[in-house]
């Protein structure tokens, strides 16, 4: 799937742009935080914004992206993790394409993602005894709307925002384990998540 992406891409990109295109590369380092899914948009802005402790409830989130600047086209991928202790692991690879405007040292993107969403680590929930899974991937979409500061010709720091949908959700058998013994449940995976990072990145 993700191939077929990028090639998808590639070719509208091709299309579109001038041949005379200038092209850079950049390479973010990205960390932040990342709010659990929800059932909807709706309800994962409203979660964070009721929560009075946002970020000892949000999971943090690390990872890194590559995009190529085509003129005022930009296409690239990212990957990023999202963890908390006693909570499942999250990790998301995608592909990424949208555009960019330069204002001076000041650069403001809007981008769409198209990718993987790993659900991993379920017996880290501490109320989990056995999972008939080790890890689940659901495909996802989503939007990442980022501005970021030249600092040096070669060096950009900024910010990411992001909010990805799951196409799919699926339910995971557990057993769950209390102070009375055991019992049969399962674990609801998809949905909606937002989240926010930091970004350094290099420009080449």
């Amino acid at each position: 799937m993700m191939t077929r992406a990028l090639t998808f891409l590639a070719v509208v990109a091709a299309t579109l742009l001038p041949r005379a295109a200038s092209a850079l590369v950049s390479v973010e380092v990205l960390y932040g935080i990342a709010r659990p899914p929800s059932a909807d948009f709706r309800s994962a802005v409203s979660g964070a914004q009721d929560d009075p402790h946002l970020f000892k409830s949000s999971l943090q989130l690390a990872g890194g992206s590559v995009l190529l600047h085509l003129d005022s086209l930009e296409l690239g991928a990212i990957v990023d993790t999202s963890f908390r202790s006693g909570s499942a692991s999250q990790t998301a690879l995608g592909a990424l394409v949208g555009y960019r405007l330069d204002l001076g040292p000041l650069r403001v993107e809007a981008l769409g993602e198209l990718g993987g969403h790993r659900y991993g680590n379920f017996l880290e929930n501490p109320d989990v005894v056995t999972a008939s899974s080790k890890s689940e991937w659901l495909a996802y979409v989503g939007l990442r709307p980022g501005i970021s500061f030249r600092v040096s010709p070669h060096v950009l720091v900024g910010l990411w925002g992001f909010a990805r949908w799951d196409v799919q959700d699926k339910d995971v058998p557990v057993t769950i384990g209390d102070a009375s013994g055991t019992t049969p449940g399962s674990i609801k995976l998809g949905g909606a998540s937002i989240g926010a990072a930091a970004r350094l990145g290099f420009e080449f």
